[in-house]
């Protein structure tokens, strides 16, 4: 037996209870660029997360006087945010220390996890999964830019065990990822 399972049969003895993200996360603000004043902000739009990666790169500088209409979206270090415009493509990044109080695209999903109930990580390593993946293709509305509100994605039902469990998931998946990384840089 793996020492998830025995967490699990020992704070979970009942089963682990699904949640909708939308009763473990909370929304991002929005920011009022006419009280904004002339502070530089860095924006993160849509082809600033990487789909392989998961890492943000490049944000662009903006302030009041030129930030796109998009641009409206207060993230925090620690966000979870997932692109709601061709969501199939499964871009979706965690908001790091650097980009904390910057912007993003209304193009996103911003996923704030409630810290006493489920871990960045472990929200991030679920919207890896294929189980969402096949939620998202199902629910996107078609057309030439798919699409998926985010009230849909914020209805998204995920296991949510207790924080001990979700850490010692996370710490498996994480070195599930290193060691994949490694193998692949290894093959190349």
């Amino acid at each position: 037996m793996s020492r998830i399972d025995d967490l699990i049969r020992r704070h979970c003895p009942n089963g682990v209870e699904y949640r909708a993200l939308a009763e473990v996360t909370t929304r991002s603000s929005h920011i009022k660029w006419a009280e904004a004043g002339i502070a530089e902000r860095r924006y993160i739009d849509l082809s600033s997360v990487d789909r392989v990666t998961r890492r943000i790169t490049e944000p662009m500088p903006i302030s009041a006087g030129n930030a796109p209409s998009r641009a409206q979206q207060i993230v925090r270090e620690g966000d979870v945010i997932f692109a709601t415009t061709r969501p199939t493509q499964m871009r979706w990044a965690v908001i790091p220390r650097e980009l904390d109080a910057q912007i993003a695209s209304t193009g996103f999903c911003v996923l704030r996890p409630d810290q006493g109930r489920v871990l960045t990580n472990f929200l991030a390593h679920l919207l890896g999964a294929e189980r969402f993946r096949r939620y998202v293709e199902r629910e996107q509305v078609p057309g030439n830019y798919p699409s998926i509100p985010d009230r849909l994605v914020r209805q998204f039902r995920i296991p949510v065990p207790p924080i001990e469990v979700q850490r010692e998931i996370v710490r498996v998946l994480d070195l599930f990822q290193s060691l994949e990384a490694e193998l692949e840089a290894e093959l190349e």
